[in-house]
């Protein structure tokens, strides 16, 4: 008999063993773990350094890194600036471009041009390319003998174009450092 109580109790344990596993729990599992988060490289993303009224700016997308020089151009009360102008290769091996951001209300018809002193007129065209809502975007190759006479000059700089009403309006430019940003972009190259 005794054998027989051992043994009912034994079953009567191992079937409420069985059945507490069989359960359906009450708590919600765990969720699984957040993925591990992306290693972040020893290398920056971006990069800038300033040579005078210049700025070398460089950024990583994937393996390619793209870098320019740049000078933003402010009115005195103003929070952003007017006009930006901009030196970089589109691509490895390309001729070195000249890029000018201006606001939207310009007259396309006219080019913008870039010169040093009060000789805007004998100095580089530029092409307007397109408008979007951030502004117009007119670029043209940089000229070699005109990027000499960009790098030695000590003259100010005059930024020529027109408004929308066919004004001619002349903003002012510093070409102090770009010499040494533009050396600076043929070491990053």
């Amino acid at each position: 008999m005794m054998y027989r109580s051992v043994v009912l109790l034994a079953s009567l344990v191992a079937a409420t063993a069985a059945f507490a596993q069989q359960k359906p729990s009450s708590t919600p599992p765990a969720p699984p773990p957040p993925p591990a988060a992306a290693p972040i490289s020893a290398e920056p993303t971006s990069t800038t350094a300033s040579f005078g009224d210049w700025v070398l700016r460089c950024q990583k997308v994937e393996a390619v890194r793209a870098c320019e020089v740049g000078q933003s151009i402010t009115v005195q009360g103003q929070s952003g600036p007017i006009a930006q102008l901009a030196i970089g290769r589109p691509a490895p091996k390309e001729k070195l471009r000249l890029t000018i951001v201006l606001p939207n209300n310009v007259t396309l018809t006219a080019p913008v041009r870039l010169g040093t002193g009060e000789k805007a007129d004998q100095g580089l065209s530029l092409a307007w390319r397109r408008c979007l809502t951030v502004g117009c975007f007119a670029d043209n190759e940089l000229p070699d003998d005109q990027l000499r006479r960009y790098r030695m000059t000590s003259e100010p700089g005059r930024l020529v174009f027109q408004d929308g009403a066919g004004r001619e309006l002349a903003l002012p430019f510093s070409f102090n450092g770009l010499a040494q940003a533009l050396d600076a972009l043929a070491r990053e190259s």
